[in-house]
Order: C-alpha cells, then sequence, then structure tokens
C-alpha cells in the first residue's frame, strides 16, 4: 500500500477523497428501500440465482450464444480462405441511392487456389466510410454457411462513400483460436514474485502439476495459482507481471494465423458511390439516453468525427466547461484495463482543474483525481489478475465485484464505469464467465443500495492483435458480456463499433479522438437533455 499525502482542502473534498479512495476508507452500507420495480425485478431476475444448476444452465446457453460454424474437417492451408482470391460484389445495384436505405454486398470466400468455398465460418469485418467527411459506419454480415456472405450498410449521410472488409480470420483460423484457447490456458502466463528470493515463478488462473500455491478469494470463489519456491512458502507471494507466451502452434496452424492472411483487405470492383439527401423529411426518433435501451444495427456512425448515436439523443461535450458542468457534483468510479485508463488520462489532460492526487502508487495501481473548482472526483482501478501489465504489488489489485460490495448507497452523483475483457482472451470461456457473474451480482446489490446509481459497461475494442489475441476472440466475449447483462438497467457502451469504423490505424489503444467520443457518449447517459 502506498502512503497518501496529507493535502489541503476542505472537509468537503477530505471527505469525497475518502469515499472514492476505496483502499483508504469507505463507508458502511446504507440500506435504501429500492423502488417498487426495482423491488420486483431484484427479486425475481434469474441473474442472482448461483446455483450450480444455474451456473452450469447459464454457460450452457451462453455457448449456444456464440456458437461459430466450423470446418467440416481438417484443412490444408491452401485449402483455407484466402484474402487475395476472395472478393466482394455490390447486390441489386440501382440507379440511385438514398439515406435510409441499405445497400448490400455478396462476399464469395475462395481459397488459396481460387477454388470457391462451400462452407462458413470466416470472419469478416465489414465499414461504409467517406473518408472527406470523416463519416464511417459498420456493416453487419450475414454468414450463408456455403462460402457466401451478404454484407449489410445503412445509408445515414449523403456526400460520396466506399465500403472496405477486411477477412480477420479464416474459418480454419478460427477453428485453431477456438482449440488453443479451451486447451492451452497455459499459452500465456505470468511471472510471480516472493520475498526472500530472486527466483520468478510462473503463475496463472489455473496450473496443472505439484507444489502449486493457492491464493483464493473467498467472497469471489475466484483464486489465483503460482508454483511454490523451492525454499519459499507459498505466503511469501508478493505480485506479478506478464511472462512470455509459449509457442504452442504447429507449423500448420501458424501458417493459418501468418500475419499475410489475417486482419486483410479483400479485393473488389465496386467503387465509390453517391448517397443523396433522404426522400423524406429526415425527422430523429431518438429519445433522451437512459439505461436500459436497446442497442440497434448499426449502434451509430461517425460523420465530421463525431458519433452519432443510434441509441438515444448523445450530444458532443467540445470544451473542459461542457465536461465540467456535466461531472459537477459526481463521483466517478472506473474498473478495468488499459482502455478505461485512457479515459481516466484523457479527462485529466483535458479540463485543466482536474488534478491528479499523488497517492505515490504507479498503473495499475489505483489512480485518483480531483477537480477542487467543480466537486467532482474521478478514480481509475485496474481490475485482479488476469492482468498482462507491468509488476502489480498484490495488495494494489482488487477484485471488481468486492470493490462495489464496498461503495456506500444513497449517494447521489454516483458513477460507476466497468471494463473487463481484453485480458480474458487466451483464456477458456468459463473464466470469463465466472468473473462476469461476480460483477453481475455485485453490480445488483449495488444497485438495490444506490438505486439512482448511474453503471456503465464498456464494450471491448476492436484491434487485438497481440500474440494469442484476436478480434474473433475478443467479439466472443464481448457478445458474452451482452448477455449476461441484458436485461439490468445498466448501459453497455458500444466501443466495439465505434473502435471498427473510424478511419484511424485499427488498434486496441485508439487515438484521441475516438476516446473522446466514447467519454461523450457516457456523459450524454449522465447529463441527459
Amino acid at each position: 500500500m502506498g502512503t497518501v499525502r496529507r493535502l489541503q482542502m476542505s472537509p468537503f473534498w477530505l471527505f469525497c477523497l475518502l469515499f472514492i479512495a476505496g483502499f483508504a476508507f469507505r463507508f458502511l452500507w446504507m440500506k435504501v428501500p429500492p423502488t417498487p420495480q426495482w423491488h420486483y425485478w431484484l427479486h425475481t431476475a434469474p441473474h442472482i440465482n448461483s446455483s450450480p444448476a444455474s451456473v452450469e444452465q447459464e454457460l450452457q446457453t451462453l455457448m449456444k450464444v456464440i456458437e461459430w460454424p466450423v470446418p467440416p474437417g481438417p484443412t490444408e492451408y491452401n485449402f483455407s480462405t484466402s484474402p487475395l482470391t476472395t472478393e466482394f460484389q455490390l447486390l441489386f445495384p440501382r440507379g440511385a441511392y438514398y439515406v435510409g436505405e441499405y445497400v448490400e454486398v455478396l462476399i464469395t470466400a475462395r481459397d488459396h487456389g481460387g477454388r470457391p468455398k462451400a462452407y462458413g465460418g470466416d470472419y469478416f469485418q465489414a465499414k461504409l466510410h467517406s473518408p472527406t467527411l470523416k463519416a464511417g459506419v459498420t456493416g453487419s454480415v450475414t454468414d450463408h454457411r456455403n462460402g457466401t456472405y451478404t454484407a449489410s450498410f445503412l445509408l445515414l449521410w449523403p456526400g460520396q462513400v466506399e465500403i472496405s472488409i477486411r477477412l480477420v480470420h479464416s474459418s480454419e483460423a478460427i477453428a485453431v483460436l477456438k482449440d488453443k484457447r479451451e486447451t492451452r490456458p497455459d499459452k500465456v502466463y505470468f511471472n510471480g514474485y516472493f520475498d526472500g528470493t530472486n527466483e520468478t515463478m510462473e503463475c496463472n488462473v489455473e496450473l496443472a502439476g505439484t507444489d502449486i500455491c493457492e491464493y483464493p478469494d473467498p467472497q469471489t470463489g475466484e483464486s489465483w495459482f503460482c508454483k511454490k519456491p523451492k525454499q519459499i512458502p507459498c505466503n511469501a507471494y508478493k505480485g506479478h507481471s506478464s511472462g512470455p507466451s509459449r509457442d504452442i502452434l504447429t507449423p500448420e496452424e501458424a501458417s493459418l494465423l501468418d500475419t499475410s492472411v489475417k486482419e486483410k483487405p479483400i479485393s473488389s470492383k465496386v467503387g465509390a458511390f453517391m448517397v443523396l439527401p433522404p426522400k423524406n423529411n429526415n425527422t430523429d426518433y431518438r429519445g433522451i439516453c437512459s439505461s436500459g435501451l436497446p442497442i440497434p444495427e448499426p449502434s451509430g456512425f461517425y460523420y465530421q468525427d463525431l458519433w452519432q448515436s443510434r441509441v438515444c439523443r448523445n450530444r458532443a461535450f467540445p470544451t473542459p466547461p461542457d465536461v465540467t458542468d456535466c461531472l459537477s457534483g459526481k463521483v466517478i468510479y472506473m474498473f478495468g484495463d488499459s482502455t478505461t485508463q485512457q479515459w481516466w488520462n484523457f479527462l485529466l489532460s483535458f479540463i485543466p482543474t482536474l488534478q491528479r492526487q499523488e497517492l505515490h502508487m504507479k498503473p495499475p495501481a489505483p489512480q485518483l483525481a480531483i477537480d477542487p473548482t467543480h466537486t467532482f472526483a474521478v478514480q481509475w482501478q485496474a481490475h485482479q489478475k488476469p492482468l498482462t501489465m507491468q509488476y502489480s504489488d498484490k495488495e494494489e489489485l482488487h477484485y471488481i465485484a468486492n470493490e462495489l460490495d464496498r461503495i456506500g448507497g444513497s449517494k447521489e452523483g454516483l458513477v460507476v464505469v466497468i471494463n473487463c475483457l481484453a485480458h480474458f482472451v487466451s483464456l477458456p470461456l468459463r473464466f470469463y464467465i465466472r468473473r462476469l457473474r461476480t460483477i453481475r451480482e455485485s453490480v445488483l446489490r449495488l444497485m438495490k443500495r444506490n438505486p439512482i446509481a448511474k453503471v456503465f459497461i464498456k464494450s471491448g475494442n476492436t484491434g487485438y492483435l497481440y500474440t494469442h489475441g484476436s478480434d474473433w476472440l475478443s467479439l466472443q466475449l464481448d457478445t458474452v458480456m451482452r448477455a449476461m447483462f441484458s436485461g439490468l438497467p445498466v448501459t453497455i457502451l458500444d466501443a466495439w463499433q465505434m473502435t471498427s469504423c473510424h478511419y484511424e490505424p485499427h488498434y486496441l489503444h485508439p487515438g484521441p479522438v475516438i476516446v473522446k467520443n466514447e467519454i461523450d457518449l457516457m456523459l450524454s447517459f449522465i447529463c441527459q437533455k
């Protein structure tokens, strides 16, 4: 634990600091009777059933939700889908296209010899965009499971547009990814450090063999495991860091996942075309931004570098005063990984009056910023292991569920942002589902104590290009997350589409333009108009 420097501030801000810095002080829970709606929902929702039968039933349901077509049998590289021979063409060409209409293209998958594929399972990402207008929207891809796919795009702005489609992975590569995800959780592992020795030990969420140290968490039921040092007891464990990855692929498997065949654009003779203004007056049907709203497809689009949500009437917060007016009186907890840390860092750099508090701890330890002028505070805190970041002391990482349970109730201005995805892509799905169950149940308990709290679940970003990582693996987790939090009065922020249809390079950690739009979308739900 770090030492908190004595700050010169009013009693009000000392109160705020103690409230947000959960590692320093937590309020006692306050009993707040829920509204009749909440009382009924919280006592009838199936989400709070944690019996073994319920857990197994949900697991089977989620596996069906993310079911993906598999190749009919082992396939050689030459018979796998090739981005060089796969192409798309326009379906039902028309003389004119108008805003509000759909345009569709047919994707024909072919192998490296140019032969048409007879089965589906390839993963494509599609977008329609206008570079000069800084506009873009994702397309919806339908797999016909016969080697052909339809990509559908909603036309949302007038002007010249073009279509781009990339093959993320062939179905053959996905079969490899799926197998290694479930059978080789050891492909990515962590370094464990112990007092009294320089020996570095392998750690993970699961370890086989003897002489294994287990570090269980009694509240969540999760455990962390490390191989035991030769002469040092298990209780000497002090922290962990990212470790190396194992080369677990055969030469044939490696060829299917080579950079020459993944994340590659496919060719087409479909050129740019003009979209005309709508035939009829375009009425804004969107309502105010509130929790629990359904997410349409697509969920929004960029125009002039601003995200236009189709979920609700979002708005931009272009200046620091716009943001501080919205956040005044708020206490914001951000739990997650480096993508939510980007939000914290952006706010710190964007708002001159927001001051970082020196807690003598570096990320991934908790980070705190306070704006005494506009009376709000923002804390970022990394989620508990697995966490592929720099060295973390065991006292600096906490389970999100446990942290939520320590937040007091009946406080106005409470905002919680949760992000938990990227660091689970290499692990079997059961570990991710177990983590989300504990988070979901703690969210329900929090909202029972504080029905007016605003809870946001940030979806995953696209652009996961690291070893043993993939946008397909991320998509699977993102789909699981949306299914597990559906029906709850929380807000799912669709960062997935916001990062996939922008013109910036495809990268897990997007640039400031995208980060600002993500934050503005959240603010639109906090300060409705």
